[in-house]
């Protein structure tokens, strides 16, 4: 919930707009200027509502002494005269926005509204400028194989277009990663980059979080807010999974492809946008639109520059270059004395098919160097059990006609060899390895039985 610190010299005013906006609100009131001051450097406030005239201190000093506040709060004026020259000086100063006295009880609440979405936005900008460094192309995206340096032109040159993208690949394989590198690369750098997963959210929720909505459109809209194409404009939106839209809204999304338009839900009124779609699915929408899951329209609009990103397995010449820039991001992130990474676990992990991709490749690395990084090397034994036994076993097995043990020994002989590493992984808590093996423990202490592991631990 947003805090708001009402300062204004008479009570009643201050009560009054307590009674306003305390069921949406946090709030915090004083009639003292110097007290608000007070507040401001002991709370976390979110918008400041400040009258201008005030016999302690008034409100264009007070609002010299915000300054140092000013970035992270948001300050909306309060003035019982239409006086232009002091709004002119407040809004100088930094000032949002203002209301003149007497006011209305729904403009209160619009500008409130206006000017803490204003305040989220500049957040977001100020963040993303400074990360822009970060996000270029090469920091984003690694990898030494062809493939990878393919796809590298390929986005350093749609970077300086607006051309709508579609990013395909498997979970993980870095669809968002390529989605910003895209942004930051482009005219765009300095306006919003804007997320929305559309798997997380359905049906109205979705069309909601997309376009906004006005008060009383639905139950349970108390309020107007606005949907993420207005909030990422002049920037880019990045729709993850899109396959995963319905029908109806596809049809809505394809008006903004093709009319640069839309309309908050529950209004008619027309919003013209200037946003660049980048869009990413794992999904054959291919098969989806023979099934009529999804709009063909929509599926050539969206398909202007497909990016297909290749599983890790396929570019295993990357690994390498991936653990490294991930061991130094852990080993600084947790103080870690380790200083590298061993040539044998090195093999363990080139040997690994990578199922989860880079973003798996980066949890194994992050998960290995918390729980051993005061090592000081990163031996095969600290990886998880799935990257030495499987990669070790499974992954390494190949098909043999001459084969003696049945598929039931050698499911038994790989079954026994994972809860042993687990177990000395664990250093003997069954509870822990079964946890990591993904069963119970009542499950390990029959296996245990079963294969003849010796009870080390608890």
């Amino acid at each position: 919930m947003k805090t708001i610190l009402l300062v204004d010299d008479e009570s009643s005013v201050v009560e009054s707009l307590r009674l306003i906006l305390k069921d949406t609100y946090k709030i915090i009131g004083t009639v003292s200027a110097k007290e608000a001051l007070r507040i401001l450097d002991k709370e976390r406030v979110d918008l400041v509502l400040l009258d201008l005239r005030m016999h302690e201190m008034d409100g264009i000093e007070m609002l010299r002494r915000l300054q140092p506040f000013c970035q992270e709060t948001g300050v909306v004026v309060l003035t019982a005269v239409n006086d232009v020259k002091s709004i002119v000086e407040a809004v100088k100063l930094g000032a949002l926005d203002y209301i003149v006295k007497p006011f209305e009880i729904e403009e209160i609440r619009i500008t409130i509204e206006k000017a803490l979405e204003f305040k989220n936005l500049t957040k977001e900008v100020r963040y993303l400028r400074s990360e822009y460094g970060y996000h270029s192309l090469d920091r984003l995206i690694h990898g030494n194989s062809r493939m990878m340096k393919d796809i590298l032109d390929v986005v350093s040159r749609i970077s300086r277009v607006d051309s709508t993208v579609l990013l395909r690949g498997e979970s993980g394989t870095g669809k968002e990663l390529v989605a910003r590198a895209i942004h930051f690369d482009s005219n765009r750098r300095e306006k919003p980059f804007v997320v929305v997963s559309c798997p997380n959210l359905a049906g109205d929720l979705l069309e909601t979080e997309l376009f906004g909505h006005e008060k009383g459109s639905f139950t349970g809209a108390y309020e107007r807010r606005l949907g993420k194409f207005e909030i990422a404009e002049g920037g880019t939106i990045f729709l993850d999974e899109i396959s995963e839209i319905n029908l109806p809204l596809q049809a809505k999304l394809l008006r903004v492809l093709q009319e640069r338009e839309f309309s908050r839900l529950g209004s008619h009124s027309v919003i013209k946008t200037d946003v660049r779609i980048i869009a990413a699915t794992n999904k054959d929408l291919e098969t989806m639109i023979k099934d009529g899951r999804f709009r063909e329209d929509l599926y050539y609009r969206i398909n202007v520059v497909p990016i297909f990103l290749p599983p890790l397995r396929e570019r295993v010449e990357d690994i390498p270059q991936l653990i490294e820039h991930f061991f130094n991001i852990f080993r600084k992130e947790c103080h870690a004395k380790m200083e590298f990474v061993s040539k044998e676990a090195m093999d363990a992990l080139l040997k690994y098919p990578w199922p989860g991709n880079v973003r798996e490749l980066k949890n194994i690395m992050e998960r290995t160097i918390a729980l051993y990084g005061c090592e000081p090397i990163l031996l095969p034994e600290h990886l998880p059990v799935e990257i030495t036994s499987v990669s070790g076993s499974l992954q390494r097995m190949k098909p043999n006609i001459y084969r003696r043990n049945s598929l039931e020994d050698e499911v038994a002989r790989i079954e026994k060899q994972l809860i042993e590493q687990a177990l000395h992984e664990t250093r003997g808590v069954k509870s822990k390895a079964a946890k990591l093996l993904g069963t119970t423990r009542r499950i390990i202490n029959y296996k245990m039985q079963k294969y003849g592991i010796k009870d080390t631990g608890n």
